[in-house]
């Protein structure tokens, strides 16, 4: 995919062309006032099918852990768990 930067005045002299491009997905407009970006056109993301391959690994690369750290890790260390205000009171028998 390409990227064409355009300014406004001559974008809206013919937008139809520019813009089936961008649909088609060849390209990317940018549209500038005064030499500035002030807007950024692109193909909209394809439409989810809304099946499980769709969400599975789809946060892959989205978190990363403390130095030191790993997921077998506990939060917090035993001695600075503290109980739940009123814990003694849904635990007992009525």
């Amino acid at each position: 995919m390409s990227t064409r930067t355009i300014p406004v005045s001559e974008f809206t002299a013919h937008p139809d062309a520019d813009l089936a491009l961008v649909e088609s997905g060849d390209l990317t407009i940018e549209l500038t006032r005064d030499g500035k970006v002030i807007a950024i056109i692109t193909p909209p993301e394809p439409e989810p099918t809304g099946t499980i391959a769709d969400w599975i690994g789809s946060g892959v690369g989205t978190m990363t852990l403390a130095p030191g750290c790993t997921l077998e890790d506990p939060a917090f260390e035993p001695e600075d768990w503290e109980e739940f205000p009123g814990s003694d009171d849904l635990l007992s028998p009525k």
